[in-house]
């Protein structure tokens, strides 16, 4: 979300990422990243459950990204922080989402990842910002 990071608050978005560590926890990972957006801990996975994120089993998590995209596969493999997985608050199988709440709180567009590839593209996030906007 970095390198999309303008066009979202261009759209009238912000960016907010949540981890699964504490809020040092996510601020170092955001440091080791370059990450310049708010990086929020939810060690519990509160956020993950109120979202109703799903938990990828071995297959999915380890094989399936290889033989759909090898590319993407090793991509993600090399941005992997393997110590972090060793955290007790971390969950290396629970999937990632994005959600769009606007100024009220309420909670209006979610992409719940099916795979560690999953991410919806820059292009449908844009047209949900516009649309809430409008």
């Amino acid at each position: 979300m970095q390198s999309e990071r303008e066009a979202i608050e261009a759209a009238g978005g912000q960016v907010v990422a949540v981890g699964q560590g504490t809020g040092v926890e996510a601020a170092q990972v955001a440091a080791k990243f370059g990450v310049t957006f708010p990086v929020l801990g939810d060690p519990d996975h509160h956020g993950y459950r109120s979202m109703d994120l799903d938990r990828a089993g071995w297959w999915k998590l380890l094989v399936e990204p290889f033989l759909e995209d090898p590319v993407g596969g090793m991509k993600n493999l090399l941005k992997a922080d393997f110590r972090a997985s060793v955290n007790p608050r971390s969950d290396v199988r629970l999937l990632s989402g994005v959600a769009i709440v606007d100024r009220e709180g309420h909670l209006r567009f979610v992409h719940r990842s099916t795979k560690t590839t999953d991410l919806p593209a820059i292009s449908v996030l844009l047209d949900a910002l516009r649309a809430i906007a409008e």
